[in-house]
């Protein structure tokens, strides 16, 4: 007899019975510029702020979480993950010893290591190196078997201690050593710098949260190219050194691969209609299986000999593939993730350029999931001998961290 009464009170219950609280994901990170940054507010509270600390916000939010994020000294910060005090935390380097009392997500960042000196040819392996103390610099440094190093609390004290030639090189990534340059870059002008490696950093999940969330982590993982986009670039030296390199493996690949046969060998002719249908049931299944198409392509002429002109650089070509002009692929080195590439930029760039452009195109970095590296993809047209709007596109994969350790 109550329950008729009581009806007039849904409309007033309904918004606490269908809108849950936010679920709060309670998160560590370190200061580190431009990174992680810490703002002081007008409230004295401090906000955490930064191009990762976006990039973890972002991603957490597309999994239905709301990111809580603090700045704490990273030996509190490790003591709190391990005992399940803490949800996460980020961004580190991959680790042994972590990777057995947490789960890694895939890459939130991606920095770039240098050893930066105020003398010409230092030799980092035979001199005294800086580094921050309790930094990734640091435990790659001692995993890597440097034993002759000065750890110091701030990186503004690893440029004094190379301005008094305290120590010899100083291991700091490069993004960082642009902020303490200054914006008129002064420190910079007299530093000469020698590319150490691309660390790719992480975050760091206690075992208890996955028990609890199973799905958070895949969730997470998925959202993180999208809300990772356009963020990681290559500063102008190393553009302009991953250009020089691409032109001269595009060049030897033409001279190697007959490109021009091989778009005319091309018998994948379908309608406009229907690429979309064979790239959605193309993607449902790469890369794990091959659809009964993309078998065929592996297995012409074209595509043998781009597989075999790949092995030629372990480590530095992860992919070749030549497309037509309708942006499908006429011929690969592996299974590609899609079979149509004509709404991405390696494409529209290259085949929308005026005729007498020879340029090519250089990508973002980005993190390839199937091979857990960072890439950069490049590209150039395939033009008709007697000159004239290109018959396709040339497109390479290459390994970032191995072009630029990579002389032309």
């Amino acid at each position: 007899m109550l329950a008729r009464p009581l009806l007039w009170l849904l409309p007033i219950l309904a918004p606490s019975l269908t809108a849950a609280d936010p679920r709060i994901l309670e998160l560590y990170t370190y200061e580190a510029p431009p990174y992680q940054s810490r703002i002081q507010l007008l409230d004295q509270q401090v906000s955490v702020t930064g191009e990762t600390v976006e990039t973890v916000a972002c991603a957490a939010r597309e999994a239905g979480w709301q990111p809580k994020i603090h700045l704490a000294p990273q030996s509190r910060a490790l003591y709190e993950l391990r005992r399940n005090m803490i949800d996460g935390y980020f961004a580190l380097d991959a680790s042994t010893e972590l990777d057995a009392a947490a789960l890694r997500s895939d890459p939130v960042a991606l920095e770039e290591w240098y050893f930066f000196s105020t003398e010409a040819q230092t030799e980092p392996s035979k001199g005294r190196i800086g580094v921050v103390n309790g930094s990734n610099e640091l435990a790659w440094l001692e995993a890597s078997g440097y034993d002759d190093f000065l750890t110091v609390v701030t990186p503004e004290q690893l440029l004094a201690l190379l301005k008094r030639k305290r120590i010899d090189v100083a291991l700091m990534d490069r993004r960082l050593m642009e902020v303490l340059a200054g914006p008129m870059g002064e420190n910079l002008e007299t530093m000469h710098m020698e590319f150490v490696r691309y660390a790719p950093l992480y975050l760091y999940l206690n075992r208890e949260f996955d028990a609890s969330h199973p799905h958070f982590l895949a969730a997470f993982n998925r959202a993180l190219p999208g809300c990772m986009e356009d963020q990681i670039t290559l500063s102008s030296t190393e553009r302009h050194q991953a250009e020089r390199l691409a032109i001269s493996l595009l060049e030897n690949l033409a001279q190697q691969i007959d490109l021009q046969q091989a778009l005319a060998d091309d018998s994948t002719n379908p309608a406009s209609g229907d690429i979309r249908d064979i790239d959605r049931d193309w993607r449902a299944k790469a890369p794990g299986e091959a659809i009964p198409l993309a078998r065929h392509i592996l297995q012409l002429p074209a595509s043998t000999a781009l597989r075999q002109w790949k092995a030629k650089y372990p480590g530095l070509v992860t992919e070749a593939m030549v497309v037509n002009r309708s942006g499908t692929i006429a011929a690969m080195s592996r299974l590609s993730s899609d079979f149509w590439q004509g709404d991405e930029p390696k494409f529209k760039q290259i085949m929308d350029a005026p005729a007498s452009t020879g340029d090519i195109y250089i990508s973002p970095i980005r993190y390839d999931g199937s091979t857990s590296r960072f890439q950069i993809m490049v590209s150039s047209a395939i033009k008709p001998a007697e000159g004239g709007k290109p018959l396709g596109v040339v497109v390479l994969g290459l390994d970032v961290e191995e072009a630029l350790r990579t002389r032309p």
